[in-house]
């Protein structure tokens, strides 16, 4: 299998890319357009392919234009290969030419991706109108299928990169630009106290004739030393972890996300390794190059001043401000994806394994031998050892969706009341395998499975059945399908549990809404195939021996996208879980640089007041007051960065808030357990270097110079 798009010609013209070999398709009539992911094909007779199918598939024979290659169980003749790395409209290898004709003969097929480039000088909201226009005179030209359709024009950037994907990059890239700046407070916080250290050397150098730009100059080298070896080790890092996170995703990134370490990367490196060295180090170096050399000599000792104190205390509150943001944001996302993970969608995944098939061949070209081929499929698959149940389906649950179709409430009324819902090919076994029983009525019998006369038997979801007959059995009920000429009767002979068909978090008013409908009716040459397995029997397991008995009904039959529905879950959630695990990191990254500035300070703070220490202690003080006393700074610095940190997370909250699923951003649990755990970290940082203090020798410490 290769996923395959439907363009006439000018689409691919659109890119000013052409065909490294061959030709592209030759445009006929008005078609501008491409089908959007189209896995499908009809009767076309040429075909262009990828690069990387070429290389594949035909060890880059440049002989293979004008050769003919199987399709879908038709000849196809290759007229043209596209060159290395284009791919579009994500990762496709195989393009045929979109049939127009066959839009008009059926025209409720309506949703159709195109793609253009603007006339110079031509705005966007001109080109707007102009569409809009466009479809109202067809709207009114074709009122039983176009009214109430319209087109939506979107720049392609944002078409492929749109409001959910930005926001998640937002949000890491918040959450990077947070981190970094927890590790400048850090670094700064350890060049104040080394500067400190060092303040007899810097008032030697001060007295000697050095000037203050020269001192400031020293530690802003010192600090861009540090930077450029923490950018040249972030370079390193960054190209093992997009190799990691290219070979974990489950899918191979789209063609135009280009995930590499490139000159724009590592300029971008330099200039905020710079940026750093600044915010690292300017401040600190103003601060310590402050030095009078007359009292600074005199005294023979180092000690921080009021201002440099109160820096060194800035840096950690705002180290922990800046760490419970982050924190509040990874337990949110990390929440989220496990609810992704292991949400409700109306079934038990654990023993299903799910499989696509597509059914070519002019065999199968009728609806009733497509019926009939599925229903052998799956009653061989029932038969196979470990199997509980099988059944056939035109969407996946938690992954598809459904085909659109339009309600006429039984009440009747205008187009404009019209309902949507999701009509959804099912075989009679749908249920079992699912692990479900009908609320009211039955499931499809086998006569009916196999009838593909429209209007015949359906089933409805229970929220539907509740919407249209509330408090009433909807069995024998009469529901009515709007099609483009007339409105279709369907008797309702069952209702069925409520399934989530929409990906877990897309859920629509519309896709809640479902009628299920046989087989045959539709009968499309691309299924989902669900195999329950029986008790203690690993659904994985079964895969091969499914494989071997499509492929002895007939060998044509392509099986793909084989996976365990706990395996697609976590496919379909990849990014989402990849957010919240990268968040989370971001988060523990910031917490545990927090605690090693509370720990510096402390360690710092005991340092600086030794012979008060031993003071204290040789009048008396008891060890446990000396642990408080150096503590209880470290712990007010901790309330104080929580302080201020509580606003900047609950912005964090906020902006995260869309992305994510069946969480609530302001609970209670959260809100108290997080400053806590921080508050906890920061106390235990604190401790040890303050309990070492205190079992200092007296003597020791009132020697110390």
């Amino acid at each position: 299998m290769c996923p395959c798009a439907r363009d006439c010609g000018a689409s691919l013209s659109v890119f000013g890319t052409r065909p490294d070999h061959g030709r592209t398709f030759r445009a006929a009539g008005t078609c501008r357009g491409l089908h959007r992911f189209s896995k499908i094909a009809g009767f076309e007779t040429v075909a262009i392919i990828s690069d990387a199918l070429w290389q594949r598939r035909f060890d880059g024979d440049r002989s293979i234009i004008g050769k003919s290659a199987p399709v879908n169980g038709r000849p196809i003749t290759i007229i043209g290969v596209m060159p290395p790395r284009f791919a579009f409209p994500e990762r496709h290898d195989l393009w045929l030419p979109y049939a127009a004709a066959d839009r008009q003969a059926n025209r409720d097929r309506r949703v159709i991706f195109s793609i253009g480039l603007l006339h110079e000088g031509m705005s966007s909201s001109e080109a707007r109108a102009e569409i809009d226009t466009a479809a109202a005179n067809l709207a009114a030209s074709y009122p039983d299928t176009n009214r109430g359709w319209g087109v939506h024009m979107m720049p392609l950037r944002d078409f492929f990169v749109g409001g959910p994907a930005r926001r998640a990059v937002s949000s890491m890239l918040a959450a990077v630009a947070l981190v970094l700046l927890v590790a400048c407070a850090n670094v700064a916080g350890i060049i104040v106290a080394r500067g400190l250290a060092r303040q007899k050397e810097l008032t030697i150098r001060a007295a000697l004739g050095a000037g203050r730009a020269r001192l400031i100059r020293l530690v802003l080298a010192e600090t861009t030393i540090l930077a450029a070896a923490g950018g040249l080790i972030g370079l390193f890092l960054a190209h093992a972890g997009v190799a990691a996170l290219v070979a974990s995703s489950p899918d191979p990134p789209p063609y135009w996300a280009a995930m590499q370490i490139d000159a724009r990367v590592i300029a971008f490196v330099i200039l905020v390794s710079a940026l750093t060295a600044l915010a690292c180090g300017l401040l600190p170096a103003f601060r310590i190059s402050r030095v009078d050399p007359a009292p600074a000599l005199q005294s023979g000792r180092s000690s921080a001043t009021a201002s440099q104190r109160r820096l060194q205390s800035a840096l950690v509150a705002a180290q922990v401000a800046v760490s419970l943001a982050l924190l509040v944001g990874g337990v949110l996302l990390s929440q989220s994806a496990m609810r992704l993970q292991h949400g409700d969608a109306g079934f038990d995944p654990e023993p299903l394994l799910s499989m696509r098939i597509y059914i070519p061949g002019d065999a199968y070209d009728e609806l009733e031998a497509r019926a009939r081929v599925v229903a052998r499929i799956v009653e061989g698959l029932s038969a196979m050892p470990g199997v509980a149940s099988a059944a056939a389906t035109g969407s996946i649950p938690a992954d598809d969706g459904g085909r659109t179709v339009r309600l006429v409430p039984p009440r009747g009324g205008s187009a404009d009341e019209e309902i949507g819902s999701q009509a959804i090919p099912v075989s009679p076994e749908i249920w079992p395998a699912l692990g479900l029983r009908m609320i009211e009525g039955r499931t499809f019998t086998d006569t009916e499975a196999l009838d593909s006369r429209p209007g015949g038997a359906v089933i409805v979801n229970q929220r539907l059945a509740s919407r249209f007959w509330p408090g009433q059995s909807a069995i024998g009920r009469e529901l009515l399908v709007a099609e483009p000429s007339r409105r279709r009767s369907y008797r309702v002979v069952g209702v069925a549990p409520d399934i989530v068909y929409e990906e877990l978090g897309e859920e629509t008013e519309q896709s809640r809404l479902n009628i299920y409908l046989p087989y045959a009716v539709s009968a499309p040459r691309t299924m989902a195939l669900l195999i329950r397995a029986s008790e203690s029997v690993d659904p994985a397991t079964l895969a091969g021996p499914a494989r071997e008995t499509i492929r002895h009904i007939d060998p044509a039959f392509a099986t793909y996208d084989v996976l365990t529905m706990r395996q697609r879950r976590q496919v379909i959630h990849w990014a989402e879980s990849f957010l919240g695990r990268t968040f989370a990191a971001f988060a523990i990254a910031a917490l545990l640089l927090a605690c090693i500035g509370a720990y510096g300070l402390s360690a710092y703070a005991a340092e600086q007041r030794r012979r008060e220490i031993g003071v204290r202690v040789a009048l008396g003080a008891r060890r446990p007051d000396v642990v408080r006393l150096l503590v209880g700074r470290g712990t007010r610095l901790a309330l104080l960065g929580l302080i201020i940190g509580i606003p900047l997370a609950a912005a964090a909250a906020m902006l995260l808030e869309k992305l994510l699923f069946d969480v609530d951003p302001w609970q209670t649990a959260v809100w108290i357990a997080v400053p806590a755990l921080l508050l906890g970290a920061v106390l235990g940082a604190s401790y040890p270097p303050a309990h070492k203090a205190s079992l200092a020798d007296p003597a020791e410490a009132l020697r110390h110079d």
